[in-house]
This record gives C-alpha cells, sequence and structure tokens, in this order.
C-alpha cells in the first residue's frame, strides 16, 4: 500500500450527494483540516446533489459526479460506477452515510481495498428514514463483517447500532463531528447587525432554533415553549432558522398564529453563514425526537451561547452542564430557557462552554484521529478482491 517513499495514501470517499446538510457540512470540515501532503482524496458523488460543489473546489478536490438515478443502477451503470473508483486506485474506501457505505462495500469487495463506514444519525423508529434508506441498511449486513471499521457520530448512535443492528463493537469507533474553531466564536460586531437588521433591541432575549423543516425536528414543541415564554416575558423573541422556515411554510405560519406568537418570531429559512448567526442569539434551543450528533449545539457553545435540548443522541455529552437538558414537553422547555435567560452568569457560563467544545471537539484533533487510523488501516493485509 504505502511505499518507503511514503507516498500520499489515497482515500476515496463515497457519498450519495453534495446537497446542504450536516452531514455534507461535516465531511467539507474534516477534509479541510486533512495534511494534503499525507493524503490524496478524491470524492465520489453517486447521485446529482451539487450545491456544496464550490467549496469542495476550494478544497482542491475536484469530484467525480455519476449521476446515477436513486433505485434505478442498470448493469451499464454499476460498470461505470466500478471502472470509475478503479481508475482512482484507492487505498482505503470511506462510504459517507448509509447509501455511501453499502456503495463503498461493494466496491471495496471488488477492489481489494480496506473499506470503512460513516454513520451520521441514530437509525431508530423516532428518526423517519425513507424505506428505500431502511433496504439500504438491511443490505448492507450483508458486508458488515468485512468492514474494517464503523466510525459512528455519537455514542448513543453507535450503542444503537451494536444493539438492534447487531453490528460488530470490536470495530465501531465513536468519532464526533469537528468544528472550526476560529469560525465559530464570539462576534459582537455580527450580533449587533442581525439584530438590528430583525429589528431587535439589545435588551430583548432572543432564543433561536437552527434546523431545516421536517417532522423529527419538532418545530411544534419549540413554537409552544415560546407560546408559554412570551406570556411571561412580552420582549422575548424567536427566530427559526432552517431549509423550508420561511414565509412560504403555512404550517408554520398556522402555528404561530394560532400560538398568539405573532410579530414575535423571524424566519429566516436556510442560512449561509450560521457561524454569524448564533451570536445574535441569548439562547439557542434544539427540539428534535432523534438525533445523532446534534451539531447545532456545540456550534452555538463555540459561540459562546448557552442551550436547551432534548435529550437525544449525544446532546448530554456535549452540552455537559453549559445549558439545560430536558424531557420533550413545552412546559420544560419553557422553564429552562427563562432559568438561563435570568441567569445574571449567563455570559461567563457561555464562554466555559466554549472552552468544554475547543477542548474536545475541535477539528484539528477530529481530523487528526481519523488520519492515524487511515494510516494503521492501509498499512494492514487488506482484503482479498472479489470479483
Amino acid at each position: 500500500m504505502l511505499s518507503s517513499m511514503r507516498q500520499p495514501l489515497r482515500l476515496c470517499i463515497v457519498i450519495t450527494g453534495l446537497g446542504v446538510g450536516g452531514a455534507e457540512y461535516a465531511l467539507l470540515k474534516l477534509l479541510a483540516a486533512f495534511d494534503r501532503d499525507r493524503f490524496a482524496i478524491s470524492v465520489v458523488v453517486l447521485g446529482r446533489e451539487d450545491a456544496l460543489v464550490p467549496q469542495l473546489r476550494r478544497l482542491g478536490i475536484e469530484p467525480v459526479m455519476l449521476g446515477l438515478k436513486p433505485g434505478r443502477w442498470p448493469f451499464g451503470e454499476i460498470r461505470r460506477l466500478i471502472r470509475s473508483v478503479r481508475a482512482l486506485e484507492p487505498d482505503i474506501l470511506q462510504g459517507w452515510m448509509y447509501h455511501g457505505n453499502l456503495a463503498a462495500s461493494f466496491l471495496g469487495a471488488r477492489l481489494g481495498v480496506p473499506v470503512c463506514w460513516s454513520v451520521r444519525d441514530t437509525p431508530d423508529a423516532a428518526h423517519p428514514l425513507s424505506r428505500f434508506t431502511r433496504l439500504v441498511i438491511r443490505v448492507s449486513h450483508w458486508y458488515v463483517d468485512r468492514v474494517t471499521c464503523i466510525f459512528n457520530v455519537s455514542a448513543h448512535s453507535a450503542r444503537y447500532c451494536i444493539e438492534h443492528l447487531k453490528w460488530p463493537e470490536k470495530r465501531t469507533v465513536v468519532l464526533p463531528n469537528g468544528l472550526d474553531l476560529d469560525r465559530f466564536r464570539p462576534n459582537a460586531s455580527t450580533r449587533r447587525a442581525y439584530r438590528s437588521e430583525w429589528g431587535f433591541s439589545e435588551d430583548e432575549l432572543v432564543v433561536g432554533m437552527v434546523a431545516r423543516w421536517h417532522p423529527v425536528k419538532n418545530h411544534r414543541l419549540f413554537l409552544e415553549a415560546a407560546a408559554l415564554l412570551h406570556k411571561k416575558r412580552p420582549k422575548a423573541r424567536f427566530v427559526l432558522v432552517g431549509k423550508r422556515l420561511d414565509e412560504g411554510n403555512q404550517t408554520l405560519k398556522a402555528w404561530i398564529t394560532e400560538l398568539g406568537l405573532g410579530d414575535a418570531v423571524r424566519l429566516l429559512g436556510q442560512h449561509a453563514e450560521l457561524e454569524a448567526l448564533y451570536p445574535a442569539f441569548d439562547l439557542v434551543a434544539l427540539t428534535s425526537r432523534s438525533e445523532g450528533f446534534p451539531n447545532v449545539l456545540a456550534e452555538a457553545l463555540a459561540c459562546g451561547v448557552l442551550v436547551v435540548s432534548t435529550n437525544v443522541g449525544d446532546a448530554r455529552e456535549i452540552v455537559a452542564g453549559h445549558g439545560r437538558i430536558v424531557a420533550a414537553r413545552p412546559e420544560a422547555m419553557a422553564e429552562a430557557w427563562a432559568e438561563i435567560l435570568d441567569d445574571p452568569t449567563r455570559a461567563a457560563r457561555g464562554l466555559a462552554g466554549r472552552r468544554h467544545i475547543a477542548a474536545n471537539y475541535a477539528v484539528e484533533q477530529i481530523a487528526a484521529r481519523l488520519m492515524r487510523y487511515y494510516t494503521r488501516f492501509a498499512a494492514a493485509k487488506p482484503p482479498k478482491a472479489s470479483v
């Protein structure tokens, strides 16, 4: 694999698409922190989603876009997939998310190279995965004994996969998402700018939530808690950020009207620069029913903003006392918000939260761990290829 001249290790990542999403952004952050003298990186995109291609190119990586249609892989397309990856001569194949994991295993069995999986959420009943995705997970079990390592984004998800999917514990590693601490940091100037743009004064308390419109994110719970807090603190304001959280979402607007929140809520839709947005909040909430590694909690804490979350995924480990973990009830959520917003030491606690994130989730630390694993796997005897 690696010669005595220490040629760069050829890492090939197989992913379904490069659309906007937490798992895709996590990959980009990791790749930006890799030592490119030691690793030659290629990214094979099975589908057609390409929104993040410009960001990947800025890292000096030109993706191989296959444009395969979901669920329709005729023999000719499968042969094209194999030829495309074989031409890259990978030393390691890394699947990214369930479809990428399955495709990487299929390729690894034919090319005779080590295969790693990456699990980015918890595939439990609370996480409404599509029927096709659940089929992909079941089919992947055929390859699980050949997988060199399963990198799981959270301890909670790892336990679920080991106990319920019967994936091998000895080859499961918890590797959380990493954060760019230079990007996510307290920022007084963007705080003032955004609050002014929203028409909020400095003394108005602002609770934010960053999560796409999806049942698993449970926006109804957020709004019900907001209504309870707003009755006691009429100056409290609420900001929702994420895909489809905009004026075109009639269900969301109807809920806001029903709960009497009116002008107290701002709907920002999808936002490209979350690092500039978080400092404008006094508190960040997460009301999800299921998560793996809730990025928003770590990102908010890195910006010095305390958080309140339901007990999902690795939320408790991420928060670690720098906020609250509460039951998924509006009363519990609103009470925790009020407690933190009224705390005179909130700013100092927020800075302590940032130190906690820096000590445990800096992207440089996570990337260094991953590079060590890859180097070890590539040096081991490869699996026997099959046809």
